[in-house]
């Protein structure tokens, strides 16, 4: 593709998307002085945006480490209970929750051992763990919202999801879920929360997608994704839920009626689940899935999407629907591993014939 032709079309006035992080490592090649580069590299970089959102949140802790300098930093200067993330990262890859300092050698660890792991899987515009943020664990429920900002920089909320963990200690996407309460629950401060962002960046014609947790009244953000809406489809369980299709809405600029939105939908949780082949088994061994035995865990299914990539551990994309949350806790919890057929080891049967 004629990339260089293709950036020359643009204009201020045109609309740029993209389903993948790895794309805005064009932005920079072909439009390093656009808005929406310049915008997009702020945003990525989650030690950047931490200094620009102290403006808003003085007395939120972070702090910026290299990843060299991480062994020996002094735990005895760390505020724990804390997170330890990418500078440059996407979804929960290489994210640690560490809640006491006798945790922390433990999670340095595992994060070397990921780090290798990452590398051979992303590209270093998508995730790069030579510089990590850590920061306070913020407590509460975590939200996940799709919106952008229009011409005239006002922002548009297109999608309200909320994030379910098993544990504390969960960072896996496992499960997203939505409804009417859901909405009602967030949708007022991820609005303010866009619209305080909006002071500081004079956003226009650019969509994102952000993660924010709420504890009582206080809404902290976790990070604000470039470019884009919530990945591996997060973002079409709007459609099934209130209809959205978000691109459309995006590109055309409509923005939704929130009010009638939540007067016509129905009392059902909606849901999304990302089945991931459990990082305890080896993912090149992996011989088939048995979609159907785990459709069969799912009481309403309104999308199934099987998925076979090289790469990636996810192996299913679900879309649900249920009358309360038992089905999601049921699915949260449940271990994968029956689903996988593995192949035999070569030198195990070698050890075996011996």
């Amino acid at each position: 593709m004629n990339y260089t032709a293709f950036f020359d079309l643009l204009t201020k006035e045109q609309r740029l998307l993209t389903n993948s992080e790895s794309g805005l490592s064009l932005l920079d090649t072909y439009c390093p002085d656009s808005n929406e580069n310049q915008w997009s590299k702020l945003f990525k970089n989650k030690g950047q945006l931490r200094t620009l959102l102290s403006q808003i949140y003085p007395n939120y802790f972070y702090q910026v480490v290299t990843a060299d300098n991480l062994l020996s930093l002094p735990v005895e200067r760390i505020p724990f209970p804390v997170v330890l993330k990418p500078t440059f990262g996407y979804s929960s890859v290489g994210v640690y929750k560490v809640k006491r300092k006798e945790e922390w050698e433990k999670a340095l660890h595992q994060f070397e051992a990921d780090a290798l792991l990452s590398e051979e899987i992303y590209d270093p515009s998508v995730i790069n763990q030579k510089t990590l943020l850590i920061e306070k664990w913020i407590q509460g429920e975590e939200y996940a919202i799709d919106g952008y900002y229009d011409e005239q920089g006002n922002p548009v909320v297109l999608s309200v999801f909320k994030r379910l963990f098993k544990d504390e200690y969960d960072t896996s996407d496992r499960i997203y879920y939505t409804s009417k309460q859901v909405i009602q629950e967030i949708y007022e401060q991820a609005y303010s929360f866009m619209a305080e962002l909006q002071k500081l960046v004079s956003l226009q014609n650019y969509p994102i997608h952000f993660e924010i947790r709420k504890q009582g009244e206080t809404v902290i953000p976790i990070e604000v994704n470039p470019l884009r809406f919530a990945g591996a489809g997060t973002t079409d369980l709007g459609y099934y839920a209130y209809g959205h299709n978000v691109y459309e809405q995006y590109f055309t600029q409509q923005k939704p009626d929130w009010k009638q939105i939540i007067e016509d939908m129905d009392d059902s949780i909606y849901s999304f689940c990302c089945a991931e082949i459990p990082l305890a088994l080896s993912q090149g061994l992996v011989k088939a899935v048995d979609h159907e035995a785990f459709q069969k865990e799912f009481e309403h299914i309104l999308e199934y999407r099987p998925i076979q990539a090289a790469h990636d551990r996810t192996f299913a994309i679900v879309f649900f629907k249920s009358d309360n949350l038992n089905e999601n806790h049921h699915i949260l919890q449940l271990d994968l591993e029956p689903f996988i057929d593995m192949q035999e080891l070569k030198n195990r049967e070698m050890e075996q014939v011996l």
